[in-house]
């Protein structure tokens, strides 16, 4: 084969391996996603355990965290049931006498015991009595009944004690499943890269050598301006600047790098692409040809974070913080192996004549035989009938095919069962006591973002102001923009990843403000660059020393008080600002192929969608707040993902002011009219910003308000401070550092304790316990406690007769919901494989990402911190439609069909003109059956949740709904 065909295979085996490195952009635009995306066209079940076999984590919960759910509760017995016959549906004995093999699933599932292995099983067996005496896991009933089996068996004379009869039942049970037992090969892995066959070979494990030096220089090269010095030449690729760097005269230092110059100088003389660079390594390395996908596959995820960062930049430049880098992924991975040759030979020199050890043996399978061995005494089977043989056999193929992954697997089901059946009956009921109920008038309308953090301040505007509406929608509102602030330098997208702006929003303010920013700009980088320098840097440390001392402590011990002095000390009046929403007549694209702002026909497209899909066309209040949201907090690296999902990772903020701009302009309202959409002239909308660290509140253009609004204005203003209060006295209930019996007026010092704490490690919770996702009218939800789990979703079915705006909308917010569920479903599941472990030992390099300690590879996936309250279920999409509507419409989508019919999501119909559900099971929707379980009810959200930091289920809120349906809840409750 030509080098010219090698290098094009290469160049497809290195985009192949790609699509398995992580899709996480640097911190400054972390955006959730599925971390298994390379999976999606698999069944979740096939694909978390397929992916647990390439990376080497965990699919599911452990069988010990199963074990606490089942004990709790969380998980019931008839959960297990269910699943169990649903797996096996029924079927025939497995041996005769035997349970069936439902029968035999649901029991396996309640008795849950750790199965030892190897040298532990191999000392038990010996050192133990393990073979002779009966289980503890062993009920009464069932102790009697092995006894009598025992009895029968006995055909001498005297009888023994039943301490001999049970021995000798179990030792001729041990030795029919063992002589029954299939053998299974050794643990020897198969060696895929050149450096597994050296540790084989040598004991050496040379990514001790090359990963170290690799991170340096993938940190160096990637660098956004943190390091003093730039990497030379970084601007003409990875490969060539290492070249130049280490192909100097006179060669690295490192001892296994020996000769590396020499050969590197060869190599750019000679012209070598990566391609080639790539091909001679992996024949040196002795990879076959057929392996060389497995290897470069294996050698890239061995470092996949900073591989996927490299990635990144490859075709994500514009996610750069500050510049993008002319980054390649081949010219990262023929690094890798450059280094790995090397590392190899270093290797081979010191550990000559060395050979791989040969563990691939077949021994019996003495684990399954013990596992078997148990189930034979808890379940209902007759001991002697496995004495023969076929039986033995049948029975331990039996427990091999629920082995540990396929009960987590099963048990994971259970676990989602128990939360599903909780929430569908939840709605369901409480739609019996909404429906057709009459709306008390609205004096004020509030559209927020789709966020479950949203949900308890919607939830307790309406409690405590029943006269309010809100309604739910993507928190970029429409407006897919490019955005530029007047304190920002670089332009950011603001809108779903999956949608690329064709517009520049621009925040316009005096002269003075941009000649501040660049003072202070110029300033904070005089002090950056000078304090790393010997002689600036010992000038600002013996001046500036003592202040940083007393920042310092203030910030750790006194965060709220020192935070707001500090504020006061260096308080400016905030300058006037405006965006320029409006395209100017005549103005032409930017370089970057942006229109600068909008039209009006395009302005009249964006409000005209968001009223028909919310149904807040239908009619609006005098005043109608868009509140976008996101997230500031101190010393916090993960801080973006804590920001709107919806904006790419940005804050909704701006978005949120486009739109009430686009709102509010005469010619967009003439447009609308043209349309049927009437917003009367007494309406006024203000766009705002929730801070969901803190809980506050910012609104924009409050100048503009006219005089006929300001009063309706004031009074939304607020409710919502008080609605605020409120959402921060239930978030507190799930922060350790808050008594349970906090005060009502301290939760909101305590949230701002949070944001501004230098040594807090959980500012705020993000999206930790999102589980559900309602698309559908407010009313059906309204007054039903979700505890900050479920995205809500408006949607007017009554409005959409062809279904296309709720196509529209489940492509939009099904992608996004999904991936921060998932996200968060692997994060916790393995904190270290999928998730970046503990914030404690967390270093941010380069702007990028964050390293564990000094040196490692770039940690992927949410922190503990983030996850460690949350329960790992699939979401829950609950829509109102029709199953026929729906199945439609997912079907003819790639995007949401994968989704759904692969399970990576639960999806739900819900029928707008009942209470009828059907589930989406094995292809097609079945109705749901609900299992009748009666919700409390309580007045306000804080009855419910007070003095309690647990989960919590679902419950009627009657503040939130009408004088009818208030009477009614407290009927059935006195009854």
């Amino acid at each position: 084969m030509s080098h010219l065909d090698l290098a094009t295979d290469v160049a497809e085996l290195v985009e192949r391996a790609a699509r398995l490195l992580p899709d996480q952009a640097p911190l400054q635009t972390f955006v959730h996603h599925n971390t298994l995306h390379a999976f999606e066209h698999l069944p979740f079940d096939e694909a978390v355990v397929s992916a647990a076999r390439v990376f080497g984590t965990e699919p599911f919960q452990t069988e010990t965290a199963f074990l606490g759910h089942v004990e709790s509760g969380r998980i019931r017995p008839a959960d297990l049931d269910a699943v169990a016959e649903a797996e096996a549906r029924g079927g025939s004995p497995i041996v005769p006498g035997g349970p069936t093999r439902a029968r035999f699933l649901a029991l396996r599932l309640r008795h849950l015991f750790e199965v030892p292995r190897g040298a532990a099983l191999d000392w038990l067996l010996l050192e133990t009595d393990a073979r002779t005496r009966l289980t503890a896991l062993l009920d009464p009933r069932r102790r009697a009944e092995l006894l009598t089996q025992a009895r029968r068996d006995w055909t001498t004379t005297p009888e023994p004690s039943a301490r001999a009869l049970q021995a000798r039942l179990l030792d001729t049970l041990w030795n029919s499943l063992e002589a029954a037992a299939p053998l299974v090969p050794g643990t020897g892995a198969v060696p895929v890269r050149g450096r597994d066959r050296v540790l084989a070979a040598t004991g050496t494990d040379t990514d001790e050598l090359v990963h170290p030096l690799l991170i340096r220089l993938s940190a160096a090269f990637l660098d956004q301006g943190v390091a003093y010095w730039p990497m030379p030449e970084r601007e003409r690729g990875f490969l060539h600047a290492f070249r130049r760097l280490y192909g100097q005269a006179g060669g690295p230092p490192d001892r296994f790098l020996r000769g590396l110059g020499a050969e590197l100088r060869r190599q750019e003389a000679e012209g070598w692409t990566a391609e080639r660079t790539i091909v001679t390594a992996l024949r040196e390395l002795a990879v076959p040809e057929e392996s060389w996908g497995a290897a470069i596959e294996a050698t890239l995820l061995s470092l996949r974070g900073w591989a996927g960062m490299m990635r990144q930049f490859e075709h994500r430049p514009e996610r750069a913080p500050v510049e993008a880098r002319a980054a390649r992924l081949l010219d990262y991975l023929a690094v890798q192996l450059v280094l790995d040759v090397h590392a190899a030979r270093h290797a081979m020199r010191n550990h000559p004549g060395g050979s791989a050890p040969d563990d691939t043996a077949v021994r019996p399978g003495l684990d399954l035989v013990y596992e078997a061995f148990v189930l034979a005494q808890v379940m209902p089977v007759d001991t002697a009938v496995l004495a023969e043989p076929e039986h033995a056999a049948a029975w331990l193929g039996a427990v091999a095919s629920c082995d540990e992954t396929e009960r987590r697997r099963l048990l994971h089901l259970a676990y989602e069962r128990r939360h599903r059946v909780g929430a569908l009956d939840a709605l369901r009921a409480h739609q019996r006591v909404v429906a057709g109920a009459e709306a008390p008038p609205v004096t004020m309308q509030a559209v927020f973002c789709i966020d479950e953090r949203e949900e308890s301040l919607r939830r307790h505007l309406e409690e405590h102001f029943p006269q309010a509406e809100t309604y739910g929608y993507a928190g970029f509102f429409g407006v897919a923009m490019t955005y530029r602030g007047v304190d920002e330098v670089r332009a950011r997208p603001l809108c779903p990843v999956v949608v690329t702006p064709r517009h520049l929003v621009v925040e316009e303010s005096a002269e003075a403000r941009t000649a501040q920013r660049n003072g202070r700009g110029g300033l904070s980088l005089g002090l950056s660059v000078g304090s790393r320098t010997l002689a600036r840097g010992s000038v600002i440390a013996l001046g500036l020393g003592a202040t940083q001392v007393v920042t310092l402590v203030g910030r750790c011990l006194f965060p709220r008080l020192f935070h707001r002095w500090s504020r006061r000390l260096g308080h400016t009046p905030e300058a006037v600002t405006r965006l320029v929403v409006e395209r100017a007549p005549g103005a032409v694209e930017t370089e970057g192929g942006l229109l600068p702002g909008y039209s009006v026909p395009e302005m009249v497209e964006v409000v005209a969608a968001a009223l028909r899909t919310t149904g807040l066309g239908r009619g609006l209040a005098p005043v109608v707040l868009v509140v976008g949201h996101g997230s500031s907090s101190l010393n916090n690296p993960h801080e973006s993902a804590h920001d709107c999902g919806a904006t790419g990772g940005g804050r909704g903020g701006p978005n949120a002011r486009a739109f009430a701009v686009m709102a509010n302009h005469p010619g967009v309202r003439a447009g609308l009219r043209d349309l049927g959409l009437v917003i009367p002239d007494g309406t006024w909308f203000l766009g705002a910003y929730h801070n969901t660290c803190d809980d506050s509140m910012t609104y924009y253009d409050e100048d503009l308000v006219p005089e006929r609004s300001r009063q309706a204005v004031g009074e939304a203003k607020r409710v919502m401070a008080r609605a605020c209060v409120l959402a921060a006295h239930e978030r507190c209930r799930r922060f350790e550092s808050a008594p349970l019996d906090l005060p009502l007026d301290a939760a909101l010092a305590h949230v701002e304790s949070h944001t501004v704490d230098l040594g807090q490690p959980r500012p705020e919770y993000g999206h930790a316990t999102n589980a559900v996702a309602v698309v559908g009218r407010r009313s059906r939800t309204r007054g039903l406690f979700l505890d900050r789990r479920a995205f809500l979703v408006s949607y007017d079915p009554e409005g959409d007769p062809a279904g296309d705006l709720l196509t529209n909308l489940l492509l939009a917010a099904g992608p996004v919901c999904a991936g921060i569920n998932l996200e968060y479903y692997f994060s916790y599941v393995d904190p270290a494989g999928y998730g970046c472990g503990t914030k404690l030992p967390h270093n941010i390099v380069g702007l990028l990402g964050v390293m564990d300690g000094h040196a490692s590879d770039l940690r992927t996936g949410l922190p503990w911190q983030m996850v460690e309250i949350h329960e790992p279920v699939r979401l829950l999409l609950v829509v109102e439609a029709e199953p026929e509507r729906l199945a439609a419409i997912v079907g003819a989508h790639a995007v949401l069909e994968r989704l759904v019919s692969n399970g990576w999501i639960q999806l739900v119909a819900w029928s707008p003109d009942s209470e009828a559900m059907h589930v989406f099971e094995r292809g097609g929707f079945v109705p749901y059956v609900q299992e009748g379980e009666v919700l409390p009810t309580v007045h306000r959200s804080a009855h419910f949740y007070a003095g309690r930091r647990e989960h919590l289920g679902f419950a009627h809120v009657t503040a939130a709904l009408g004088t009818a349906q208030r009477r009614e809840l407290v009927g059935e409750e006195a009854s």
